[in-house]
């Protein structure tokens, strides 16, 4: 049952006439008056500040632009290394052997010595903390068999995404071929968090010391991320710098329940290393509190809510109840937090079977009439193909009722 303040909010509306025969329809936000303040002036090339938590998109400039990503190309790498760890294909204690080729990558290093093995968590630390281009070619080798066939598994995956405007030629990012769009970043970044939060903790880690087998202990490496140490709330995620790509930098951070992505693509260009982290710092920063100050995140729909039930043509019981998968809400305007309201939009043209925790709805949320977001809603349980009677049935309604549509 929803509580008395979540049904006051929720309006569920179940559009039975409307067969919806290609799906949902996308989300195409309506543009909303914002009493926000305009966002601050940055000197990049590409930025992209947005809810990570809902995808809504806060502030843009040039995000549907390819980039060169630099070392935020590890991302996807560290992707397909956890979605083999999820599917049981590795594991984090694996021992790892060092190629000649892993070892002689140039650029940003772990320090993994050829001939020797490495513990797939210690890679991990060495590409989250240390950019180490060396570790990125060992994990591509260990997973793949070679870097060629790594590299077609992330653009794959890219595919897989519907990341258009990106193309990935290394498993590190030291080309200045590859390519990545903010947009792009942010579809990337979602979903890795969503589907790999075990891998966040990695992105945190202020420093890391490798010393391979046989050789004298070395010092620790820092985090390129200074918002670590420095923006209180920050979990993540990358830094990225080539001398054509300028300085980069995917920032998460999270305060009051507002969970932010800042995206920032060529910055700094032609500075130095130390002042060209700070001025890429700086930049992240004044999005970051740009958004803070004029945004807040509002929980409408508790995680496992049940907002309806829909029509199952074909189904044995020919319905299913829909849930909230997670806890869900919008990010509206400071000063607009009570006048959120959440539809519920259900599939009217669901057919057996139907797999629990498939996509059948959408929340809809908006503020004043004017849409602000929207969420998914799942199946609670599974809903198999119904009896030759119900099949029949059901045939024979959808058939009178598509017949009787054109004849009006």
């Amino acid at each position: 049952m929803l509580s008395r303040k979540l049904g006051s909010r929720l309006i569920v509306v179940l559009l039975a006439s409307l067969l919806i025969t290609q799906g949902l329809l996308p989300f195409c936000p309506t543009k909303v008056s914002l009493a926000a303040e305009a966002p601050p002036e940055v000197k990049v090339e590409n930025y992209l500040i947005a809810d990570s938590r809902t995808g809504r998109v806060l502030a843009s400039k040039d995000a549907e632009s390819p980039h060169i990503p630099a070392s935020l190309t590890k991302i996807m790498t560290l992707y397909i290394l956890f979605d083999e760890i999820s599917a049981g294909n590795i594991s984090l204690e694996d021992m790892v052997p060092v190629s000649e080729k892993a070892w002689a990558t140039g650029g940003s290093k772990m320090y993994i010595l050829v001939g020797s093995e490495v513990r797939l968590e210690d890679l991990v630390k060495g590409i989250t903390v240390m950019s180490g281009n060396d570790a990125c070619v060992a994990v591509a080798e260990y997973i793949s068999g070679n870097v060629t066939s790594f590299v077609d598994r992330m653009n794959a995956k890219a595919k897989e995404l519907g990341l258009t405007e990106t193309h990935f030629v290394d498993p590190h990012g030291l080309s200045d071929d590859n390519r990545v769009s903010a947009r792009d970043l942010l579809a990337l970044v979602r979903s890795y968090v969503r589907m790999h939060p075990e891998a966040l903790p990695y992105h945190a880690i202020k420093e890391f010391a490798y010393t391979a087998p046989g050789e004298s202990e070395k010092d620790p490496q820092f985090n390129r991320n200074r918002l670590l140490w420095s923006y209180p709330g920050t979990y993540g995620l990358k830094t990225g710098f080539t001398t054509l790509a300028g300085f980069n930098m995917i920032a998460l951070a999270e305060r009051s329940g507002l969970d932010l992505v800042a995206i920032v693509l060529g910055s700094a260009r032609g500075y130095s290393i130390d002042a060209g982290e700070r001025e890429r710092t700086d930049i992240v920063i004044s999005l970051l509190d740009w958004a803070y100050r004029n945004y807040s995140y509002v929980e409408n729909v508790p995680a496992n809510t049940v907002v309806g039930t829909a029509r199952v043509w074909k189904g044995k019981g020919g319905k299913v109840e829909a849930v909230a998968p997670r806890a869900l809400g919008a990010t509206v305007e400071k000063g607009q937090e009570d006048k959120v309201v959440a539809s519920v939009i259900l599939n009217s043209n669901l057919e057996a079977p139907v797999m629990k925790g498939a996509k059948i709805g959408e929340v809809i949320f908006t503020v004043d009439g004017q849409e602000v977001g929207r969420e998914s809603v799942v199946a609670r349980t599974d809903v198999p193909k119904g009896n030759i009677f119900r099949v029949f049935w059901d045939s024979l309604v959808r058939a009178l009722g598509r017949a009787f549509s054109r004849s009006t």
